[in-house]
């Protein structure tokens, strides 16, 4: 889609001059948690930005210029932000 999320946020890293890759279990991870608490397209934006908070911010200010989501990131970065989603 045109205004797929991932996307949106791939280009925010670009914009830093940090290329941002990411695994694809995370996609299903992602879903998978949308289903479990029952969100619709608004949770999967709210899931996506708790995920990515962190990186998002930091990153920037790093001499890192690549950033790789993982599994084992999402779901340590989802356990600790859970209750901001839905």
């Amino acid at each position: 889609p045109k205004n797929y999320i991932i996307k949106q946020y791939v280009k925010m890293m670009e914009l830093d001059g940090i290329k941002m890759k990411i695994d694809k279990a995370v996609y299903d991870f992602i879903v998978d948690k949308a289903v479990e608490y029952k969100l619709g397209a608004r949770g999967l934006r709210s899931i996506v930005e708790n995920l990515l908070r962190e990186a998002l911010f930091e990153m920037p200010s790093s001499n890192e210029k690549e950033f790789h989501l993982t599994l084992e990131y999402a779901k340590e970065h989802f356990e600790e932000n859970a209750s901001l989603v839905g």
